[in-house]
């Protein structure tokens, strides 16, 4: 029910029906909507196939929810909304993308004075990660290939919006490719930004989000191309950059005063002796050695290049870049700020891992169908379930009540952790004068939790 109410509160089944308007059967007794979002509710509750739907049974029997799809109802809204993908004009993505914003806009707003939308500045930007994954297949599916880790399966690309440390993160797109697409393709990285953007909220100013909004990517996202296109967008970036033996060399002779202490997780600062973060822009730019591998005039005018030198992890080995027996790593920038700080905000960029593993536990992990487009619409579905999670994370975040209680801080949970805590706490319905009244297991651990969220929900409804 906490989910349910969620994407009842966010409207997000009517959002996505107004999208799909132009072609969709009005008189469907299970539109592509209703059908996404029940799917998305199954795939939230931990299943991982079309026929999971029935985890809602019990829900329906007691009227709660609505009549859920079966699974070939399921089927034949992913066949439908492959049939108006091709490779020109995503017009279903499309159309699930902007009913995704109207919701997230929704649930945004619901979120008070901490909409992201309206605290996101220039020096605390929404940050958009972009990274890849792998997703193994066990049969012969449409465009299924060897991948880079010598598996077999996908390689797709996922936009997250990383709401900070305390909170969480919110899918916004994720780009179905061939297992053999790429690491640092450069218009894929562009497609799956546009479809973020697509479906992003705009600024609650009206204006252009411009250095608002801070893209994160590792050193896949560090072709020229791609930093052009950022450039041209005017977003703020953070960018890794591939280590040349130019910049271990520059590394090696940098003088202590250009050199920052790292700024540890604890908030300490190292010693420069023993690890640093320097801005090499201005060496790059003089450089008087051999060519550096990349043409910084072909690049942004105003983009900062960034190292960070450290030893390495124990049992990590050297790269032939490193130098000194310290391993160095590089980013490049837009933003302005003290290098340490920027380097910190990029390091930060590791939450989007664990977004993934996320995102892969609510159905990303498993790609039920034949049909390459199909999976594509499975994969909205999964997104779709990881966003009703975040939401209403987010709107019951924004409630001092809850922020303030250490043990109330569910959103900051596993979707496992979730479901074995609080989806998973028995009640019962009774039903008087007219009213319908859960009962829940008082022996229950997180019971207040839950009953805490539900009103939350029911405030804003």
């Amino acid at each position: 029910m906490l989910l349910a109410s969620t994407a009842d509160a966010v409207g997000v089944a009517d959002a996505i029906d107004a999208g799909l308007a132009e072609w969709q059967n009005p008189n469907l007794l299970h539109t592509t909507g209703n059908t996404m979002t029940s799917l998305a509710l199954a795939l939230a509750l931990g299943g991982d196939d079309a026929n999971d739907v029935d985890l809602l049974g019990p829900l329906v029997a007691t009227g709660l929810v609505d009549q859920v799809p079966s699974d070939s109802t399921v089927h034949r809204r992913h066949k439908e909304l492959a049939d108006h993908d091709d490779e020109d004009d995503r017009a279903g993505t499309t159309a699930v993308l902007a009913g995704m914003k109207t919701a997230r806009q929704a649930a945004w707003a619901a979120c008070g004075a901490q909409n992201p939308a309206a605290a996101a500045s220039a020096d605390a930007p929404l940050v958009l990660d972009l990274d890849a994954t792998e997703i193994l297949s066990h049969s012969d599916k449409e465009k299924a290939a060897p991948t880079w880790k010598k598996h077999y399966g996908f390689h797709p690309l996922a936009a997250i919006i990383d709401h900070g440390d305390g909170l969480t993160g919110e899918p916004a797109a994720v780009l179905l490719r061939p297992g053999n697409a790429g690491s640092n393709t450069a218009s894929d990285h562009q497609d799956v930004l546009d479809q973020a953007l697509a479906a992003i909220p705009n600024h609650v100013d009206g204006q252009e989000w411009g250095k608002r909004m801070l893209i994160r990517t590792d050193a896949a996202g560090g072709s020229q191309a791609f930093l052009g296109h950022l450039d041209h967008q005017g977003l703020a970036y953070s960018v890794g950059l591939p280590v040349t033996w130019q910049i271990g060399e520059i590394a090696s002779t940098l003088g202590e005063d250009i050199k920052q202490g790292i700024i540890r997780a604890g908030g300490t600062v190292s010693d420069t002796t023993d690890a640093y973060v320097a801005d090499i822009t201005s060496r790059m730019h003089s450089w008087a050695g051999e060519p550096l591998g990349i043409n910084l005039d072909k690049y942004p005018t105003d983009m900062r290049i960034i190292i960070r030198v450290e030893h390495p992890a124990r049992g990590a080995q050297l790269r032939i870049t490193d130098v000194d027996g310290r391993r160095v790593q590089a980013f490049v920038t837009n933003c302005p700020g003290h290098a340490n700080r920027l380097d910190a905000l990029h390091r930060a960029r590791g939450r989007c891992e664990q977004r993934i593993r996320d995102l892969k536990d609510c159905g990303l992990g498993k790609l039920p169908h034949e049909a390459f487009g199909m999976n594509q619409a499975w994969i909205h579905a999964a997104v779709l379930a990881m966003n009703l999670i975040t939401w209403c994370g987010l709107i019951i975040a924004a409630d001092s009540a809850a922020a303030d209680r250490r043990r109330s801080r569910w959103w900051v949970w596993e979707p496992k952790t979730l479901r074995a805590r609080m989806l998973s706490i028995a009640a019962i319905v009774v039903r008087h004068a007219r009213r319908t009244i859960l009962r829940f297991d008082n022996a229950a651990a997180h019971r207040e939790v839950l009953e805490h969220g539900l009103s939350r929900l029911r405030s804003i409804a």
